[in-house]
């Protein structure tokens, strides 16, 4: 699938600001990255970008945003066992 048109007009404007933020607290970080955001009112498919592309370029794109709770699929299959 191709990367939205939004994302690769974010990417430099994020890349640009965790540069910048480098090494300050998490809150820093984020209002940063809030206050950049380019393209007037948070909402809709640019915002969801927007958010998509600073997950990825945090390293956060893959990772489940809750922790799975209970068994797994493994533990599961033991008990039918």
């Amino acid at each position: 699938m191709p990367i939205s048109k939004w994302r690769m007009r974010a990417a430099p404007i994020i890349a640009r600001v965790l540069e910048e933020t480098r090494g300050r607290s998490e809150a820093e970080i984020r209002r940063a990255l809030l206050d950049a955001f380019p393209w007037g009112e948070r909402k809709c498919h640019p915002y969801l970008m927007w958010r998509k592309e600073i997950r990825h370029q945090r390293g956060l794109l893959n990772k489940p945003a809750i922790p799975p709770t209970g068994p797994s699929l493994f533990d599961l299959e033991d008990i039918h066992a």
